[in-house]
């Protein structure tokens, strides 16, 4: 068989077409938005996770923090912190406090009860700043301090 001079051959044999063109564009970009969407939702959720983490750590230093006024003998500002009293929904004198990590205002609210044999049982709510379906909601976390 011999080869086919090009000015010989047929139209569809000679490339690709306008049709085809076109149609191979609009697979591409469906590809392209559909990868978008897949990051934006990424960004979200990796945003999300960041600021989880932030209210966890946010909340084990005032449990730290109130540790170390544990073993205080004399009554000071920060040792009121631990009285029993506070709040997890409304702001309570020496029971509350806005902390700022990542650029973000959180707001830290405790509530201590007297618990057996002494101790503290002490709940501390954070709440994001931030309202909505995409905002993180707020977290209660638990301890229980030794006097």
């Amino acid at each position: 068989m011999t080869p086919v001079p090009m000015h010989l051959r047929g139209r569809s044999e000679a490339g690709f077409t306008l049709i085809e063109l076109m149609i191979a564009i609009v697979v591409i970009v469906i590809g392209v938005l559909g990868m978008s969407s897949v990051i934006a939702t990424s960004i979200r959720q990796q945003d999300l996770t960041a600021a989880r983490t932030d209210m966890a750590a946010l909340a084990d230093n005032k449990f730290e923090e109130l540790r170390a006024f544990a073993g205080a003998v004399q009554r000071t500002a920060d040792t009121v912190q631990l009285v029993p009293g506070g709040s997890l929904t409304v702001a309570t004198a020496n029971h509350n406090d806005a902390v700022t990590e990542r650029g973000r205002t959180y707001t830290r609210r405790w509530l201590v009860t007297a618990g057996v044999g002494g101790t503290r049982n002490v709940t501390v709510r954070i709440t994001p700043p931030g309202t909505g379906p995409r905002a993180p909601q707020p977290k209660d976390f638990h301890t229980l301090i030794t006097m």
